[in-house]
C-alpha cells in the first residue's frame, strides 16, 4: 500500500512538473510573440516547386508550407540522390527516365513520404541543429531569394540570367538587393514564419540555361565570385562558392500565395 502511494505521488509530481513546464513554455512564447514587431519588406512575386532534383521547376500561384517544404495538391518539392528513405515510383517511371537519359545504367525514381525518416543537415553544416530535418533538398526545406539580387547581378553580366537560374522556392520583390541577407526571421502573409539559417553556397548548376538545359560552365558563377564570396572566417565551409539567397527553416506552417506581404520580424 505504501509502495502504491509512493508511485502515485511520483506520477503526480511528474505530471505536475510536465504541466508547469508546458505553462512556462507557453508563457515565454506568448510574451515573445507579443513583444515582436513586423516591418513590411516586400511581397511574394513567385513560388516554385522542384518535383525532381536538378530538373525544371514549376511555378505555382500558392502552396502549403509544410515541415518538409512547399506542397501544391499532390505535387511536393524535390526528389534527390542522397541516402534517405523513399518509395519507388515503379518500373514505368524508371524506364522513361533511363530512356530519356540514354543511359546504360538503370535509374529509379523515389518519392519521400511524411512517415519516413528524414535527413539531418547538421551532418553537413554546423549551422543546423539536431531539430532540423529535410527530405531531399540539399540543406533546408526552403530557399528564399529577392528579385533585386538577381537584377543587381545582371548589371554586371554581358548575358543576363533569370531568377530560375538560382532555383529558389520563394521570390520576394520590393526590397533592396541582398536585403534578404539581413532578415533573421520573416512572416509571410498572416501565419507562415521562417527563420534564416545560412546563405546558399552556389555551384555550377547556376550556369545551366533553364530553358535549354545547356551548361555554360562559367557564368554567372564567375561574376558572382567577384563580389559574393564568403566571409574569410567561413572559408572552411564555403571555399570558393559565392553566396546567393538564404536557406530558411520553417517556424510556423500555413498557406503562402503570390502577392502575400513579407514582413521582417524584430523583437
Amino acid at each position: 500500500m505504501e509502495s502504491l502511494s509512493r508511485t502515485r505521488a511520483t506520477l503526480f509530481l511528474a505530471v505536475t512538473g510536465l504541466g508547469a513546464a508546458v505553462i512556462v513554455s507557453w508563457f515565454f512564447l506568448t510574451k515573445r510573440r507579443r513583444n515582436r514587431s513586423l516591418r513590411k519588406v516586400g511581397e511574394v512575386s513567385h513560388l516554385f516547386l522542384y518535383p525532381v532534383k536538378s530538373c525544371r521547376g514549376t511555378s505555382i500561384p500558392e502552396a502549403e508550407c509544410k515541415p518538409f517544404g512547399l506542397q501544391s495538391g499532390n505535387l511536393k518539392d524535390r526528389v534527390h540522390g542522397n541516402e534517405v528513405c523513399g518509395r519507388d515510383c515503379g518500373d514505368k517511371a524508371s524506364q522513361w527516365i533511363t530512356s530519356f537519359l540514354k543511359s546504360k545504367e538503370v535509374y529509379r525514381l523515389v518519392q519521400f513520404e511524411d512517415n519516413m525518416k528524414p535527413r539531418n543537415p547538421k551532418n553537413e553544416y554546423e549551422k543546423y541543429t539536431d531539430h532540423d530535418k529535410v527530405a531531399y533538398p540539399d540543406l533546408s526545406p526552403l530557399l528564399l531569394l529577392s528579385e533585386a539580387s538577381v537584377d543587381n547581378l545582371n548589371t554586371k553580366l554581358q548575358k543576363m540570367v533569370t531568377i530560375r537560374n538560382f532555383r529558389p522556392n520563394i521570390v520576394v520583390t520590393g526590397c533592396e538587393a541582398h536585403e534578404e541577407d539581413s532578415w533573421e526571421e520573416v512572416q509571410i502573409g498572416t501565419s507562415v514564419t521562417l527563420k534564416r539559417v545560412m546563405p546558399c553556397p552556389r555551384c555550377i548548376l547556376t550556369t545551366v540555361n533553364p530553358d535549354t538545359g545547356v551548361i555554360d560552365m562559367k557564368e554567372p558563377l564567375e561574376t558572382m565570385r567577384s563580389y559574393r564570396l564568403h566571409n574569410p572566417l567561413d572559408q572552411g565551409n564555403f571555399k570558393m562558392s559565392p553566396l546567393f539567397g538564404q536557406y530558411v527553416r520553417i517556424q510556423q506552417t500555413g498557406i503562402i500565395k503570390v502577392g502575400d506581404p513579407v514582413y521582417q520580424i524584430t523583437y
